[in-house]
């Protein structure tokens, strides 16, 4: 929705962009007081109150009269939306052992494919048969709906810290582990959310409707949809380390095809691919990020929430200048380029890392098959 926000509002896309790379930056910001408050006061309690101040914020945006006035309630939207999924991780961590949380996470990522697909669509068909205006209307409402309906989940915290924020924070930075991810994470975030951002404007950049992009791009979500069903059998044949790999391969590969052109099969190359990406990469990463600090797993999923979605936000504000002057070949190849080191690091790091229930266990003295 971003050329049709430009165009509302007589702006540049350049301008327009900064609704995107501001709720990321915001995202990447906060996550952190929504994880130490997760750990203090549990994890449903944090993400029902975080859905209601979520629909607030987009009710807000669709109000918006000015864009300056988009661009703030974008930001608090992101400081807000990104105490849900984050919290989320985090009680799958809590109530599934890490030999099948990631399969567990893969389940849940099923649901935020429909979610995508479906959000993708109705951006585009709203923008262009109603109003941009009209789309923020609906998460807003589904938004009341999910704190509503978590109110039949149990709460997953069992002993809430008493550590102060700086040593709950310090117990994270104190793991190499974690250190290593977070850097990784940067990157990982602007290849794998800041840079596909602009696989539907380069579409409409080529003349394509809003709502034609919007289908087009919606294949990511479909993309997740299949790729998560698929995993589920090729992570029992195969180690993360390769699942992380054939991620960020699918993803290096997508960004290589948008790049040599921006049409309408390219594009859906593209989006396929990067749902794929997301599909095995992004949910080898996620699973990792709540074993690395078992002690402090709100905290340390946080702190990787807002390396991700920092990094997000950097890619988008930096690739809107070359998104306004229509360089997306460029674009395209920044990103392909920039992903070859999370394959490499990432893969590399994830086959020598053996988990926290291996490690307690090893500590324990009990043999390690």
């Amino acid at each position: 929705m971003l050329i049709p926000i430009a165009a509302s509002f007589r702006v540049t896309l350049t301008a327009a962009s900064a609704a995107a790379s501001l709720y990321y930056l915001a995202y990447g910001l906060f996550p952190l007081v929504y994880g130490l408050l997760a750990d203090r006061y549990g994890r449903v309690r944090i993400m029902r109150i975080a859905l209601v101040g979520m629909a607030l914020a987009d009710l807000l945006s669709a109000l918006s009269p000015s864009l300056t006035f988009l661009l703030v309630a974008r930001f608090l939207t992101g400081g807000i939306a990104c105490g849900v999924f984050p919290t989320t991780l985090v009680y799958l961590g809590d109530r599934h052992p890490f030999n099948v949380r990631q399969q567990a996470i893969a389940n849940v990522l099923v649901f935020v494919a429909l979610g995508t697909a479906t959000g993708t669509i109705l951006g585009g068909l709203v923008a262009n048969l109603l109003n941009w205006r009209a789309f923020f209307l609906i998460p807003a409402a589904l938004a009341v709906m999910v704190a509503i309906a978590l109110g039949r989940i149990p709460e997953s915290l069992t002993a809430r810290s008493t550590q102060n924020p700086i040593g709950q924070v310090a117990i994270v930075l104190r793991h190499r582990w974690a250190l290593w991810l977070l850097a990784l994470s940067v990157l990982q975030g602007a290849v794998m959310f800041g840079f596909v951002t602009y696989l539907a404007p380069a579409l409409e950049a080529s003349g394509q409707s809003p709502a034609i992009a919007g289908l087009v791009v919606a294949s990511y979500g479909l993309s997740v949809l299949i790729c998560t069903r698929l995993f589920g059998r090729v992570a029992r044949v195969f180690p993360a380390a390769l699942l992380l790999a054939g991620g960020a391969l699918m993803l290096m590969l997508g960004f290589t095809i948008a790049a040599v052109g921006q049409t309408v099969p390219t594009i859906l190359a593209a989006s396929i691919l990067a749902g794929g990406a997301y599909a095995f990469m992004q949910s080898t990463f996620q699973a990792w990020f709540t074993d690395v600090v078992p002690d402090a797993r709100g905290t340390a999923t946080a702190l990787f929430a807002s390396a991700i979605f920092g990094g997000a936000a950097l890619a988008t504000s930096a690739a809107a200048g070359l998104a306004d002057a229509h360089a997306y070949r460029t674009l395209f190849t920044t990103a392909a380029i920039l992903t070859v080191p999370v394959l490499i690091g990432g893969s590399l790091s994830r086959w020598h890392y053996r988990g926290s229930d291996m490690m307690a266990e090893d500590q324990g003295g009990n043999q390690i098959g």
